[in-house]
């Protein structure tokens, strides 16, 4: 045992009573009970003190210099968007007149005969598969929303629902017996994507804020009864347990979906390979 370590043995052991590290007590020593903070540490302890400050008051100026940039910077940012938002509005507009001139010259052009009668039936038939037309008609409405946020959290809504989410219900209600379907007033085509950037949903390239709400056209009877037996239906009944995602479904007497963007793409076969005989094939 250390000289000058007092001890004494109890129940469970020897207990030291002695406050003082070995090691301390050397380093004591040694300093000929002189204090362990000096002027050369105290000189220190000074310098590096203020040249911390320094350095926060320089990291202040420059974020105070570079805010008002940033702000003019942002503002311009979100004035582009809206500037390039109803610049796709008016064309959109724009091309919704020119598919009414071009059904109307197509009906006036091909309606005088049985066989130009037959073609616009295919025609009709083409758009409504892919959503070229604005359709109308009795349906469902689901209306799906993140939970508003927990106290404390800066954001406004903690986030329950990802694309992938939405996606399996989508490919669910196609499988109920959908004929039509609108997320967010984006009406869904055969090459529309669900999918998330970011924080923002994008519906056909197009952002979608909360609630995201289905305009769905079909039986209703019929939907109702499949879709109670899909994942997605059971997926989003869990969410709203779980975490209280905000799912609800109606029937809606009469909907009014708007035409989708999506050109139609026609499959032709590929031509037929040309013989040749180069390497005595």
């Amino acid at each position: 045992m250390a000289e000058g370590t007092r001890s004494h043995r109890g129940l469970s052991g020897w207990i030291f009573s002695d406050e003082i590290d070995p090691g301390y007590r050397v380093a004591a020593q040694r300093r000929g009970g002189a204090p362990a903070w000096g002027p050369v540490q105290l000189t220190w302890l000074v310098a590096g003190t203020l040249l911390v400050g320094v350095l926060l008051g320089i990291a202040a100026r420059n974020a105070a210099a570079l805010a008002p940039g940033t702000h003019e910077a942002s503002r311009g940012l979100a004035a582009e968007v809206a500037q390039a938002r109803a610049r796709t509005d008016e064309l959109g507009r724009r091309a919704e007149e020119l598919r009414r001139q071009v059904a109307a010259e197509r009906s006036a052009a091909l309606s005088g005969d049985a066989a130009g009668r037959q073609v616009l039936d295919q025609v009709a038939r083409l758009e409504m598969a892919d959503a070229a037309v604005p359709v109308t008609g009795p349906g469902l409405r689901i209306t799906i929303a993140d939970p508003p946020a927990r106290a404390g959290s800066s954001l406004q809504r903690d986030q329950t629902v990802l694309d992938r989410d939405l996606q399996t219900l989508v490919n669910d209600l196609w499988s109920s017996g959908a004929e039509a379907i609108a997320l967010g007033g984006v009406r869904l085509h055969p090459l529309a994507t669900v999918r998330q950037a970011g924080g923002a949903m994008l519906v056909d390239n197009r952002p979608v804020g909360q609630p995201y709400r289905f305009e769905v056209i079909g039986d209703q009877a019929t939907l109702q009864t499949n879709l109670v037996n899909t994942d997605g239906y059971g997926r989003f009944r869990a969410f709203q347990q779980i975490y209280h995602t905000e799912f609800t479904l109606e029937p809606v007497d009469q909907l009014a979906l708007p035409a989708g963007s999506a050109a139609t793409r026609l499959a032709v076969p590929a031509a037929a390979p040309v013989p040749t005989t180069e390497g005595g094939r």
